[in-house]
């Protein structure tokens, strides 16, 4: 049964946790963002939070998945990684994985989340701006691209918001 993604309610999608440690069985698309967390921080700190179609069969891979580092205290976090698996891009998904893994972390007692966005990764910078997060000075981001080697400075920002 390979049912498409888009002809399933969104009711049948699922945000789940799941352990997060080197060599983890099920969040693929997430191996080489929880391989640099964990050279960073301990396994304790980190969660990985996938969303599953539960329309599917249970052994399918997550659409869509996250990486969070949780900090200490545990009112902030940083968000590492946010993935949609490539068959199931451009349907919304990457949306519905950030608004459902917001209420998660604000139910979990976090107050502010952050996320370091490359310039080059527009749609990325899109969908958090979209979603509330600003630049990490308070101020809105701006819907602009950048282009040529100028800008080489501006690559990468810290975009936050306050849960």
């Amino acid at each position: 049964m390979s049912s498409s993604l888009e002809s399933q309610p969104s009711s049948t999608l699922l945000l789940r946790e799941v352990l997060a440690y080197a060599g983890a069985t099920g969040p693929d698309l997430l191996d080489e963002a929880l391989e640099e967390a964990l050279s960073e921080v301990s396994a304790a700190r980190c969660r990985v939070y996938v969303l599953v179609d539960l329309a599917r069969p249970v052994d399918d891979p997550p659409v869509a998945g996250a990486l969070v580092e949780v900090g200490q205290p545990d009112r902030d976090a940083r968000l590492r990684a946010l993935v949609v698996a490539l068959p199931h891009r451009g349907r919304g998904l990457g949306r519905r994985l950030l608004g459902d893994l917001l209420t998660e972390m604000r139910a979990d007692g976090v107050q502010l989340v952050r996320y370091r966005v490359a310039a080059a990764d527009p749609g990325t910078f899109s969908l958090l701006g979209s979603s509330g997060f600003v630049a990490a000075d308070r101020t809105p981001i701006a819907t602009c691209r950048y282009d040529g080697p100028a800008i080489e400075a501006l690559a990468v920002a810290w975009l936050v918001r306050e849960l």
